[in-house]
């Protein structure tokens, strides 16, 4: 009979792996031999050589920047990591995979390791399959360290060029504001585009009026004038340019209208500077203090007259000094749309008859009176439904975690012990095997049996030794493993569990636990909460344990 070939861990690995590729304009020089494809051939030549790969995914982030993680590529392979889709990342090299030094070592050292990932850079000669003590070497973190400084010094370089060229009143932004384009004959300058200029002048005329930014807008779009964002979409899959002949995706907003009607561009001024990102790693907007701005006057010719101008800033200034009390930043920002159209919903004031009441309204409705119903709900309503929502939810969850502890305990118990009554049977399957070959050995020394016999005993022996010590080896694992879909690391219901005792709302709360609140008309809500796959998953996995007791 023959031996079964012993197999090592390697070979019983079936790795299916996510390929990851990113390039960004911060790459400057390399971005010939950093591009996607040429990527894709480094990892794809390096796994030729490779065994039991299963390639399951391309995922690439092509315009991204290395020194943040909020890629849709990246995010989506995650995804596929945590729903064990793959259980393998490969890069070109840690440059590719990001520029953030901190993050980079996070993902590197702690997350992956807690979801038995095996991750290879391929240029930095690093594996934490088959070299582990590659991902701890010293030069990973000076790499990473480098990387980031990188990702800084071109930052610096960029803002340090456009600076200079925006002192030099050259345009150096991207979509040109609406009303201009830039000149054929110089990208760096603005020149009016007749088209959309009559339609500045009537945003600014209405403001002069007196009209307020909503019913500008309304105006805008009740009337089928595209806004730019429509313009761009129509241009780029060669719509037609009528507002009758294709639906209107995309709408005129107050905020637009907001920053048009107080923006110098529209006198001839070039402006720059007013918004910029928080840091070279963290690419989200703010607005900048005035003092910051970069202001050349006269760089291009102006739409509207500077003393219509300057009388539509002195209308806003009284409008925002007759306001009762300051503008504040509702806590519901970004999170609380329209069930029905998916837009934001917009916060009013009600001042009237010394009334302080607020509701909250469906902004395609208050731009667009034809696009959607009001789907009006007053805050104080709003908020004791969220409130009560939140705290339903933490009930639920945090009887979740109390089962999944149940069953831990109970599983460490029940199931450590069958596994292991199978392991000493096993065990003592192998020592009876042993004797018997020890047996067959005695005999054939006594001459009771041929040398022929003996092998042929031997090898069945050893073959079944071999069988039993891999049953061993599976019990063992099921030692380890038995709740695998009962993560240790819960860290998600921690989120809700520190807040278990909330009296009141507050935009923290709202940021850590809920992702969106639909508003139905008629006042009725719906909320998603945040880790909702978690959420999902953890309730699987208890249904499954449930299961496998009955």
């Amino acid at each position: 009979m023959p031996r079964r070939k012993k197999v090592n861990k390697e070979e019983r690995n079936i790795w299916k792996v996510g390929i990851y590729c990113r390039l960004s304009s911060d790459d400057g020089d390399n971005a010939e031999s950093d591009s996607i494809t040429n990527q894709k051939e480094i990892i794809e030549y390096f796994l030729k050589k490779e065994e039991n790969i299963e390639i399951i995914d391309y995922y690439q982030d092509d315009g991204y920047s290395g020194t943040t993680f909020n890629r849709p590529d990246f995010k989506r392979m995650f995804n596929a990591l945590v729903n064990g889709d793959i259980n393998t990342i490969i890069v070109k090299d840690l440059s590719r995979f990001g520029r953030n030094y901190i993050e980079v070592g996070n993902y590197i050292e702690q997350i992956f390791p807690l979801y038995n990932t095996r991750f290879i850079a391929v240029n930095d000669n690093i594996d934490s399959f088959k070299d582990p003590k590659s991902v701890n070497n010293i030069i990973v973190p000076f790499k990473n360290l480098m990387n980031d400084e990188y990702a800084r010094d071109i930052s610096n370089k960029v803002r340090s060029v456009l600076m200079t060229k925006s002192l030099n009143g050259e345009w150096v932004g991207g979509t040109c504001p609406y009303g201009y384009k830039k000149n054929p004959d110089n990208i760096h300058q603005l020149i009016i585009d007749e088209e959309e200029a009559p339609v500045v002048r009537k945003i600014f005329k209405m403001a002069l009026d007196g009209f307020g930014h909503i019913k500008i807008a309304r105006f805008l779009n009740d009337n089928g004038i595209l806004c730019r964002k429509e313009v761009q979409r129509r241009k780029k899959y060669k719509l037609s340019m009528s507002s009758e002949d294709e639906e209107i995706v995309y709408h005129w907003s107050t905020s637009t209208i907001g920053k048009m009607v107080t923006s110098e561009i529209y006198i001839g001024n070039l402006v720059w500077n007013r918004t910029g990102s928080i840091s070279y790693k963290d690419h989200r907007q703010i607005y900048k203090p005035k003092s910051e701005w970069v202001i050349v006057e006269g760089t291009h010719e102006g739409i509207i007259s500077v003393e219509d101008f300057n009388k539509i800033q002195e209308t806003i200034k009284e409008r925002l000094s007759k306001k009762k009390r300051p503008e504040k930043l509702t806590i519901y920002k970004y999170k609380i749309k329209c069930a029905d159209c998916g837009r934001s919903m917009c916060k009013m004031e009600d001042f009237r008859d010394g009334r302080t009441s607020s509701n909250f309204y469906c902004r395609n409705y208050k731009t667009t009176s034809s696009k959607c119903s009001p789907h009006k709900i007053k805050t104080s309503e709003l908020d004791s439904m969220v409130i009560e929502a939140i705290l339903m939810q933490i009930k639920s969850v945090l009887n979740i975690e109390k089962t999944i502890n149940k069953i831990k305990e109970n599983s460490k118990t029940t199931n450590k012990d069958e596994y292991e009554k199978q392991i000493l049977k096993l065990n003592n399957d192998i020592d009876k095997i042993k004797r018997l070959k020890k047996v067959a050995y005695e005999d054939w020394k006594l001459e009771r049996i041929s040398k022929e016999e003996f092998i042929n005993y031997s090898n069945d022996y050893e073959k079944s030794i071999e069988n039993l010590n891999n049953e061993i080896k599976v019990y063992e694992n099921k030692i380890e493993s038995s709740l695998r879909d009962i993560k240790e690391d819960e860290y998600w219901i921690e989120h809700f569990r520190r807040n278990k005792k909330i009296k009141s709302l507050s935009r923290e709360v709202i940021e850590e636990l809920i992702d969106c609140i639909y508003v139905h008309e008629g006042g009725n809500i719906t909320i998603k909460f945040k880790y909702q796959d978690e959420y999902e998953r953890a309730l699987k996995s208890i249904e499954n344990e449930m299961e496998v007791a009955v």
